[in-house]
């Protein structure tokens, strides 16, 4: 039976998702390494990040002597992929706006990484949802970066805000574009743990 929820996360978008979710839960930001030079698949890059924040955390609260044997951590990651080409979060703002312009009327895939652990057991997979953009244009590229929603974001944009404009069509899980694969988390909670979402909620 799971009694404490960590996120091993700053997102303020997974935060969002969870509490969305009735989860009560905790933050313990991850000190893991997140920009990490490979040649591994963009699911199985997001894959091996989410189990580094996991452990991460999972260190840092046994220091604390606590007893993980109830509680679950959750790790995630998320990366854009286009082309084959992994984009994480814009540099600065010409970036973003470069980042903006190759993804104007084509598609790409969304990728994150979800990790769970609870106790000694460390579990992870990912999750692909498919965003075909519009053709933007550069004056909107522009005034949408002005605007500094695409800082902090995978793909420079934020599909549950301004950036929801620019998604023409979208195949898979909507909540994986925000930053947290809604429909994994529950498949994995109940196939790995036998564990519900309505378990663990308020």
């Amino acid at each position: 039976m799971i009694e404490k929820v960590v996120l091993a996360s700053a997102s303020p978008r997974r935060k969002e998702i969870l509490e969305m979710l009735g989860i009560p839960f905790e933050v313990l930001v991850s000190d893991a390494e997140e920009n990490v030079e490979t040649e591994m698949p963009a699911g199985e890059y997001v894959s091996y990040l989410a189990r580094e924040k996991c452990r991460n955390v999972a260190e840092k609260l046994e220091a604390r002597g606590e007893n993980l044997s109830r509680t679950l951590i959750i790790g995630c990651d998320t990366v854009v992929c286009y082309e084959g080409m992994v984009i994480g979060k814009p540099p600065d703002d010409m970036h973003a706006a470069l980042t903006l312009g190759v993804l104007s009327d084509s598609w790409h895939s969304v990728y994150s990484g979800l990790a769970l652990c609870v106790g000694g057991t460390l579990v992870s997979d990912f999750a692909r949802t498919d965003v075909k953009f519009r053709e933007l244009s550069e004056k909107e590229i522009m005034k949408y970066v002005a605007s500094g929603e695409p800082r902090g974001k995978a793909g420079s944009y934020a599909i549950q805000l301004r950036g929801a404009s620019f998604a023409e069509r979208i195949e898979g899980d909507f909540y994986n574009i925000v930053g947290f694969p809604v429909a994994l988390f529950t498949r994995m909670l109940k196939t790995r743990f036998g564990t519900e979402i309505c378990d663990i909620s308020e």
